[in-house]
């Protein structure tokens, strides 16, 4: 693979057009997040630029703001913050190959964008015949970057700007997940994974009410990672395993 980027308009408009539905999610919910950090924190566009560039997550930039009200301690972001993004660690993994030897700055940079979607992008690869597909794959991340950094940082400008009751924006990212999990458990391999999650969820608010989010999500990961090699085989199947 070529290791510097080889820049046509062809491949500009390629990696665009293939971006074009996360622009019109980064910037719906990126606007959310940008008004809750106003609204809730009062922090301006400088922290919400800071925030949406150095932290290319949803869930994240929803958690930053609670985090910040209720002066969350620094070893607790640490770990609530792996819990939530960990996953990109298992998404990179199929990329390693296929990045290996290029410059330090770009990996670092696609380590750093990739998020769901720009993972689906990525592994379609559908660059155009006879270009680059890192070029391809830069663009890619590149352009979501920037659209979730100009969602967040306009709803910002729009929550300071603009006096509007903003109750209830904050629960935008639980609508956004309970439209996932309800097209998730359309196929029968993943209503157990669903219930796990479930389960965790309250066995830690049992546990913890105060702080229920980082014991459910360490108990959902250690139970999904013990049964995994029985829930592989069902979630490929679309739940016909072992029937």
């Amino acid at each position: 693979m070529s290791c510097s980027l080889r820049i046509s308009r062809k491949v500009v408009l390629a990696s665009f057009r293939a971006s074009i539905p996360v622009l019109l999610g980064y910037l719906a919910m990126g606007f959310a997040g940008g008004v809750l950090l106003a609204k809730e924190t009062g922090l301006g566009a400088f922290w919400a630029f800071l925030t949406s560039s150095t932290a290319v997550s949803g869930t994240l930039q929803f958690l930053i703001v609670d985090m910040f009200c209720n002066q969350t301690a620094l070893w607790t972001v640490a770990i609530i913050t792996l819990s939530v993004n960990i996953r990109y660690a298992l998404y990179g993994l199929p990329l390693v190959d296929r990045w290996r030897g290029i410059p330090i700055w770009m990996k670092l940079y696609l380590i750093l964008t990739l998020t769901d979607e720009t993972f689906a992008l990525v592994v379609e690869n559908k660059v155009p015949e006879g270009e680059d597909s890192l070029t391809y794959c830069f663009l890619i991340s590149m352009f979501n970057h920037l659209y979730w950094i100009t969602g967040v940082v306009s709803g910002n400008v729009a929550g300071h700007l603009v006096q509007f009751n903003a109750k209830g924006i904050d629960f935008a990212m639980t609508a956004l997940f309970i439209v996932i999990l309800l097209d998730q458990l359309k196929s029968r391999g993943n209503r157990f994974p669903a219930l796990i999650g479930f389960v965790s969820a309250l066995v830690g608010l049992l546990l913890y009410p105060s702080n229920m989010l980082i014991p459910s999500i360490m108990i959902g990961l250690v139970v999904l990672l013990a049964f995994r090699s029985k829930l592989e085989p069902l979630v490929a199947s679309g739940g016909q395993a072992d029937e």
